[in-house]
């Protein structure tokens, strides 16, 4: 039986409420977002006058992913 490739990256619904934390080798992100509806979530993008890391896109986009996978809609709020 094949196994699944490791994943450099993990992204789990975070200890405070409507959090989600991503975590790399690199970076820590913990994001937010609101419910919106019984399949429906709006994910908040941090303000654009809070310093980001540099690997914020990517993490943002994988959150987004992982929102996503069990038939999520998923609004994004902020730019």
């Amino acid at each position: 039986m094949a196994s699944e490739p490791p994943k450099d990256f993990t992204v789990k619904f975070g200890k405070y409420a409507r959090t989600v934390e991503y975590d790399d080798p690199e970076a820590h992100i913990l994001f937010t977002f609101d419910i919106d509806g019984p399949h429906s979530i709006t994910l908040e993008h941090h303000a654009p006058s809070m310093p980001r890391h540099p690997r914020y896109p990517i993490a943002f986009q994988r959150v987004k992913q992982f929102l996503e996978k069990p038939g999520t809609e998923v609004n994004i709020y902020g730019s």
